[in-house]
């Protein structure tokens, strides 16, 4: 039997993007998904640097990579791509999705390595 496709979700502007952001972060609504912690510790990254990214924080240069951004079938929401720089100067993606209230991270990339 084969399985409905679900509805693709509209994509998130960068203005609810950013909002969506600093509200789960705030809360405490965010986990590092099994993955992401491994690539962590892989990569040399702290979860604090991802966080200071996602948050914005002076001198992370967030920005939005839209490129990278991705739906896949059945699932609630897109997948988001954030780039910036971590306190060395180094290039850092951050892949993360929305579930409901929560901010799943699913992976973190060292771009310069």
């Amino acid at each position: 039997m084969k399985k409905a496709a679900s509805i693709k979700p509209k994509k998130k502007t960068d203005a609810e993007l950013f909002e969506f952001l600093a509200k789960n972060i705030r809360n405490g609504n965010y986990i590092f998904l099994t993955h992401a912690k491994i690539r962590l510790k892989d990569r040399m990254i702290s979860d604090i640097e991802v966080i200071d990214i996602l948050e914005g924080k002076i001198g992370r240069k967030r920005k939005r990579n839209k490129a990278k951004d991705k739906y896949e079938d059945g699932y609630q929401d897109w997948n988001y791509c954030i780039e910036g720089i971590n306190l060395d100067g180094e290039k850092i993606r951050i892949i993360f999705s929305f579930v409901d209230d929560f901010m799943p991270i699913i992976t973190v990339i060292r771009l310069d390595a």
